[in-house]
Order: structure tokens, then C-alpha cells, then sequence
């Protein structure tokens, strides 16, 4: 509805072209492309054993939240990215999406921050746990939106949100080339994808909800938010600047909070940039400002790994010289 009031800054008679991309993410899973009994019965045990090896491998750590945290105070910070940048980097990584990019810039950040906050703490590997929402109905743009159509539709039509989750695990490590923390993202999230994680998981609390109704299935979320450190989602913003009643539009934020984590992070794309909102319980994380100069140099070391891995297979690039990164790297070096 927000995007529906804007038009665009250079042409005030059009709506905003969101920035999608061509290619629909899959989250149904690779079961049905499997041939006969014996492949579909290995696929159900790969999805089980991940599963059970993932609920298992919970442990504590100095950034998880928990019962009652959701009333502690909080503390705002954001971290800027521009998404050409991310898009460098996908390329220098086979088959990867910004999605990739995403989790492991927040894995990179993660344990920059962690070795500067508990050096000696942590184990190489140790497993942090995010929530993530995933959207499974079919993408739709504004310019295909015919508001009255959707209004007159089949009474029984199905409308609204339909919302599954996953559970996003980034690893704290040290040491490793910056677009390992690509591949090590990437290989996850094509694992949850299999999982059918995202549709079990709205399964499972649209039933309960008919069964036991809301406040079991509030109840259920909630202990599920206890047992993670993390939320994250990523949401497409308009390619070009918008306006709002003529009025210019800067930038677009979003954030929630009442949520027992240590950090909940939502990053939202607008013309050429990516602001992520970054909103923390400031007992656990009292710094949450180097908490997002740490995820931002961790995507222009991406970065420029990115362009020297692609200059060694003699690819031609362009890119945007970002004069950012002497200054940003030094601070969270110094800090």
C-alpha cells in the first residue's frame, strides 16, 4: 500500500519498479524432481538428518537473547551497503545470490565483532542461530496490481501474508579467505531450500492455530525466538527514487522490536543502496554502532576479493571505487 502512494522522481505518473530481480527463489524443495521410490526416500532421510543434526547443535553464546529479553532496552544502529557491490561479489561466486551475499557478509560481521568482544571464547565453527521469513507466495509487482480486480475476486480467494520460517545458522570463524563465507552461506541456504522447511514450518502453525488457536501458536514462536540469537530479513525496495505526495523520499528503513534476541536485523534496498537497520538489546551488545562498521567491512573486503579473484580469470569489470573502506576498516581495527 506504501509503494502504491509513491511514483517515481523522474516520471510522477508511474509507479515504482521494484528491485527483485528475474529469478524466483525456490523454497519447495528438490523432492519432486527425483525419479522413483528409492530417490524420494533418500531425499526424506538427507531432510530429516539435517534437520535433527541442526536441532541438535543449539548451544549458548555471549550474543543470545531469551525469555524476557524482549523487555530489556534497546539501542539502534544502522550499517549502509550499495547493492552493486553486493552484486560484485555474487558474481565472483558460482551461482550465487544476494541472498548468499547477505548471510555471509552477516557471518564475516558476526565474527569480526565476536573476536573483538570475546577473543578467546568461541570455537572455531560454533554455530549461531538466526530466524529468517520466508515468503512463499508468488512474487507480484505494482505495475501487475489491479486493486479493484483483487477486490472483486472469488470470496474464497486466499489473501493476505503467507509466511513460513527457517532457522539461519552462520558459523564463527577466523582466518578464512572473505568469499569463503559466500560458499559456506550459499551451501546452507541450498540445504534449507531442500528442507522444505519454509512450508512445513506454515503448516504446522496454520493447523495449530485451527486446533489450539493463537495463543498456543504465539507461544510456540516465542520459545522459538528464545532458542535463537538473531532475526534477518531482506526486502526489495524501488530501483529509482520515489516520491510520496511530491515530497522526495531519502531513504527507507525498517525495524521491529519486542523480540527476545540479542540483535534483530532488517535490511531494505532503495535506489542503488541497502540500509540495514540493526536494533539490539543493549545489554547483551552495548556497541552496536561497531557491530555495523564490522558488517560493513566485511563486505568490501568481499568486495575486493571479488574483483582480484575476477581479474585473475581475466574477466572485465566495472565497479564503483568506494573511498569507504581505508577509513571504515581502520576504525573497526582500532576499535
Amino acid at each position: 500500500m506504501f509503494l502504491g502512494s509513491c511514483r517515481k522522481l523522474e516520471d510522477p505518473e508511474a509507479v515504482p519498479t521494484l528491485d527483485s530481480g528475474r529469478i524466483r527463489r525456490n523454497w519447495r524443495g528438490s523432492g519432486g524432481k527425483l525419479k522413483g521410490r528409492r530417490g524420494l526416500l533418500m531425499w526424506f532421510l538427507k531432510m530429516v538428518l539435517y534437520a535433527l543434526n541442526f536441532l541438535m547443535g543449539f548451544l549458548k553464546t555471549v550474543i543470545s537473547g531469551g525469555d524476557g529479553v524482549e523487555l530489556w532496552p534497546r539501542k539502534v544502529a544502522t550499517a549502509h551497503f550499495l547493492i552493486e557491490d553486493m552484486k560484485m561479489v555474487k558474481k565472483a561466486v558460482a551461482n550465487a545470490t544476494i541472498n548468499d551475499v547477505l548471510l555471509g557478509m552477516i557471518s564475516a560481521g558476526f565474527s569480526r565483532y565476536l573476536d573483538h568482544r570475546s577473543p578467546n571464547s568461541l570455537k572455531k565453527n560454533q554455530r549461531l542461530t538466526g530466524v529468517a521469513m520466508v515468503n512463499l507466495k508468488e512474487p507480484i509487482t505494482l505495475q501487475d496490481m489491479d486493486l479493484n480486480k483483487m477486490i472483486e475476486s472469488t470470496p474464497r480467494s486466499r489473501k493476505g501474508n503467507k509466511f513460513g520460517i527457517i532457522l539461519i545458522p552462520i558459523f564463527y570463524n577466523k582466518g578464512i579467505a572473505p568469499l569463503q563465507y559466500v560458499k559456506i552461506a550459499k551451501r546452507t541456504v541450498d540445504r534449507k531450500k531442500q528442507s522444505l522447511e519454509a512450508f512445513i514450518s506454515y503448516g504446522i502453525s496454520n493447523l495449530s492455530n485451527y486446533l489450539f488457536g493463537s495463543k498456543f501458536v504465539s507461544y510456540f514462536m516465542y520459545r522459538i525466538l528464545c532458542h535463537s540469537s538473531f532475526t534477518i530479513s531482506n526486502m526489495a525496495g524501488p530501483k529509482d527514487q520515489v516520491t510520496l505526495a511530491g515530497n522526495p523520499i531519502t531513504y527507507i528503513k525498517a525495524n521491529i522490536t519486542g523480540v527476545p534476541q540479542a540483535v534483530a536485523m532488517h535490511m531494505v534496498s532503495y535506489a542503488g543502496k541497502a540500509d540495514m537497520q540493526l536494533v539490539v538489546a543493549k545489554d547483551i551488545i552495548p556497541d552496536p554502532q561497531f557491530l555495523a562498521k564490522c558488517l560493513e567491512d566485511s563486505l568490501l573486503e568481499m568486495k575486493e576479493a571479488a574483483i582480484a579473484t575476477m581479474k585473475k580469470k581475466g574477466k572485465k569489470i566495472k565497479y564503483h571505487k568506494d573511498t569507504r573502506k581505508k577509513k571504515l576498516v581502520g576504525h573497526c581495527l582500532a576499535s
